[in-house]
């Protein structure tokens, strides 16, 4: 069925198409927001620190590149970290936003909403270690 059914008004049926592709498009775009890709995470060693219930205890590096970075989220255990090189806001939900570069450690308690967001142009490696829940994801994202 068309719109316009008679043909001196296929010109206003070209345009009311346009406009309302247009309008969907526009309506896509303002939701959608640039794929950030995540944070390079290297584990260099894992082990068992409690079988009731079984946790491990895990230890590697993150990098954190410019246009890269971590979307809020939670971990089933506690974060510790050590910043190498570069600078990055430590955002933790309920708690004021630190500022940490290198020398610079912080603590994440089991389950508290985070994410680090890179601070200047400088790429980021930090040395962590996290003691999770054995057999579950280590990063969980957090609901928006």
């Amino acid at each position: 069925m068309r719109l316009f059914p008679d043909k001196k008004n296929q010109g206003v049926q070209m345009l009311y198409r346009t406009i309302c592709l247009f309008s969907a498009l526009m309506i896509v775009a303002a939701g959608a927001q640039p794929a950030q890709p995540p944070a390079k995470r290297t584990i260099l060693q894992q082990a068992d620190v409690a079988s009731s219930p079984a946790q491990e205890t895990l230890f590697g590096t993150v990098e954190i590149a410019p246009g890269s970075g971590n979307v809020f989220h939670t971990h089933n255990g506690s974060e510790i970290g050590y910043v190498l090189q570069g600078h990055i806001r430590l955002e933790v939900k309920g708690q004021p936003s630190r500022e940490l570069g290198p020398g610079d450690s912080f603590m994440v308690p089991r389950g508290a909403v985070h994410r680090s967001v890179l601070v200047g142009n400088e790429p980021v490696k930090l040395v962590n270690s996290w003691t999770v829940d054995k057999g579950v994801p280590l990063l969980v994202p957090a609901p928006q």
